[in-house]
């Protein structure tokens, strides 16, 4: 493990003191920087995301199923668990996104901690944490940036185990490499990026190959084992899932090339932020970013830190090719756990020490930054009506609730239809409604069409999606029911949108007022 050495004796605890200092200092800013991005989000976006993965989390999370048609369960558990404790508001969901991301900075930090002192390590990780990587695009929780919280601890065990050879380490390396792969499947290219990582280093490879490690493999079997098990008895869903989009995605082999050489351009992209972030802490900033630049081509500048920097990006072109798919660049974000420990190392090594006194300033206004273009961009989305910034989810399950509420009486049990308005109903509001796929039933095993008669629930659909009203209608055996709702936003009452509601009341209901006219129709 390369350290710094403090200095002896009479400035050793002065050295000691500062130390502490200025992790403490950095400690605060990491802090403040998820709290930002917490507020920036939600000031930003008036709906959680475009496609309503969000709120698939959660649905698919409060059923604690041991695998979904579509992925593993990992996101989705975190999910629900969250909101066990947090109420169901896209500011709380967004908290979870920025807690999310600092996990995966701490796990960073933590595997710096296994080449550099505290305070560099620390500031690793505050130069992965003004990234994009770690904040804009890791404000849509879901199956792919919960990677970024497994990821980097992942590696950070695997390191510890590969220099230590603790049989807790190779524990705990099993441990999370199984939650990783709970997460996504595509974590099987970590762990390839890791083995290649460990078998190139020499000390690494005498490690691995100790019998020890067989506890890591224990411990991952030991781990994945029920959802092992939900594979084997749902005759692997997740599989034929990912076999449709491998399809989907399949390309020729010239456009496999072109598209890894624009992948590879995005994710630099993405990077540039820390790499500029140590570059300003220099005194020779262009002599800095040179020399980071040239690193990623020389491995002998580091061999252990680059093989784990870039053994996972290998393992993914790899992949790429082996299936014939291209990649979307935000699949391949969370590799870069040990690229800034690396960069920092070289740096180091070269004699570019960082100065920390204008961290604190250049933060400041970076987040000033964040937070007025964040204001700005929500602004200027809800006043050109963009889609995202207009539609009211929460709006139409407040007014859906409350219909229930009003008409039948009794908390709202399942909610189906229109794929985000029915998701949206099931997420707003304190009652626990579980969502119901009326279209494939297979992929919401845990509620029966027999359930949905006997409990009762409610069917929405976009007003002019005739497929949904048909068979909404074919289902529930009820008449619609209008309702109209709109968002507010930035002082601006934003257009309506309107739904068709059909409420199907629990078996042997009967309403609680006399049968008149009105009630004889109400149904």
């Amino acid at each position: 493990m390369t350290e710094l050495s403090l200095p002896s004796g009479a400035g050793h605890g002065r050295a000691r003191t500062l130390a502490s200092t200025q992790a403490f200092r950095l400690s605060l800013l990491l802090a403040i920087q998820g709290l930002v991005w917490i507020v920036g989000s939600w000031i930003y976006r008036s709906n959680l995301d475009p496609a309503a993965d969000m709120l698939e989390n959660y649905v698919w999370g409060i059923e604690w199923q041991a695998g979904y048609y579509k992925h593993p369960p990992a996101f989705a558990w975190i999910a629900a668990a969250w909101f066990q404790v947090f109420p169901r508001t896209d500011l709380a969901y967004f908290a979870l996104s920025s807690v999310n991301a600092m996990i995966g900075i701490c796990g960073i930090v933590a595997l710096a901690r296994r080449f550099l002192l505290l305070r560099d390590a620390l500031l690793v990780g505050l130069a992965m944490a003004v990234t994009p990587i770690y904040t804009t695009l890791a404000i849509k929780f879901n199956a792919n940036t919960v990677l970024l919280s497994l990821w980097p601890w992942t590696a950070y065990f695997f390191v510890r185990y590969a220099q230590t050879g603790a049989w807790k380490s190779a524990l705990a390396l099993g441990a999370a490499a199984a939650l990783a792969m709970l997460g996504k499947y595509f974590s099987v290219t970590l762990l390839a990026g890791l083995g290649l990582a460990g078998l190139v280093r020499p000390a690494w490879r005498a490690q691995l190959l100790r019998p020890r490690t067989l506890l890591a493999v224990t411990a991952g079997a030991v781990v994945l084992g029920p959802h092992l098990a939900w594979l084997v008895r749902n005759h692997f869903p997740t599989f034929a899932y990912a076999d449709e989009r491998i399809q989907e995605i399949a390309r020729p082999f010239h456009q496999l090339l072109l598209g890894k050489a624009g992948y590879a351009l995005i994710q630099l992209a993405y990077l540039l932020p820390a790499a500029a972030f140590f570059a300003l802490l220099t005194r020779r900033r262009l002599a800095a970013a040179g020399l980071m630049l040239r690193s990623i081509a020389r491995p002998s500048m580091d061999p252990d830190l680059w093989w784990l920097s870039f053994g996972t990006f290998f393992a993914i072109c790899a992949a790429s090719f082996g299936t014939g798919t291209t990649l979307s660049s935000l699949w391949g974000n969370t590799q870069w756990f040990a690229i800034a420990v690396f960069w920092l190392v070289v740096l180091k090594r070269h004699g570019f020490e960082p100065d920390t006194r204008h961290v604190v300033r250049g933060m400041a206004v970076y987040w000033v930054l964040v937070l007025a273009l964040s204001a700005v961009a929500g602004y200027a989305d809800a006043a050109r009506h963009q889609r995202m910034a207009i539609e009211p989810r929460a709006e139409l399950a407040h007014a859906a609730r409350e219909l229930w509420r009003e008409r039948v009486g009794l908390p709202l049990p399942i909610v189906t239809g229109s794929d985000k308005e029915a998701k949206a109903i099931a997420f707003y509001g304190r009652d626990r409604t579980h969502y119901w796929d009326m279209y494939e039933p297979a992929n919401t095993p845990w509620i029966t069409r027999a359930d949905v008669m006997r409990e009762g629930a409610l069917f929405v659909c976009q007003r002019g999606d005739g497929g949904c009203i048909q068979t909404a209608a074919a289902v529930a055996g009820a008449h619609p029911v209008s309702v109209t709702v709109h968002k507010r936003a930035w002082g601006f009452t934003l257009p309506d949108y309107g739904y068709t509601l059909f409420l199907l009341p629990p078996a042997g209901w009967r309403p609680a007022v006399p049968n008149t006219a009105e009630g004889k129709n109400a149904w």
